[in-house]
């Protein structure tokens, strides 16, 4: 099942406004030369804010973001909180589940748009995971 990122609304003009800006020098003096570095930042701006979500399949959890993907089998999974937390990461929102795991780094941040379904149905892969939506 997939599930896409919550969006906060103070990050629609800081994405967009910098997708204008991008363009900004071909209005202003046509300067082509420019767009050369302005159009592939634009395209990953624009990938990021239509891509980023959360693939929950049988045994694995997929985070993506543009082009970046991380899995997480769900039997590494410990446990999964609620935060606040402004870390960099694949969420859109700051209103995140900390989902913490046994391999790699150990823990991803994540933004959901329905994050009780989410955990639940991650829950329901693995029974041992600590749920902890409270906040």
């Amino acid at each position: 099942m997939y599930f896409p990122s919550k969006k906060d609304l103070w990050l629609y003009p800081i994405y967009w406004g910098c997708i204008i800006v991008c363009f900004i020098p071909l209005f202003i003096e046509r300067d082509f030369v420019t767009l050369f570095f302005t159009i592939p930042f634009t395209i990953m701006l624009i990938w990021c804010w239509f891509t980023t979500g959360y693939k929950v399949s049988d045994d694995v959890l997929v985070i993506q973001s543009g082009p970046i993907k991380q899995k997480i089998l769900i039997k590494d999974i410990k446990k999964i909180k609620s935060t606040k937390n402004p870390l960099s990461s694949f969420a859109l929102s700051i209103d995140r589940l900390e989902i913490t795991y046994s391999t790699g780094f150990g823990m991803a941040l994540v933004s959901p748009k329905d994050k009780e379904k989410f955990a639940s149905l991650l829950k329901e892969s693995n029974p041992q995971i600590e749920v902890d939506l409270k906040k």
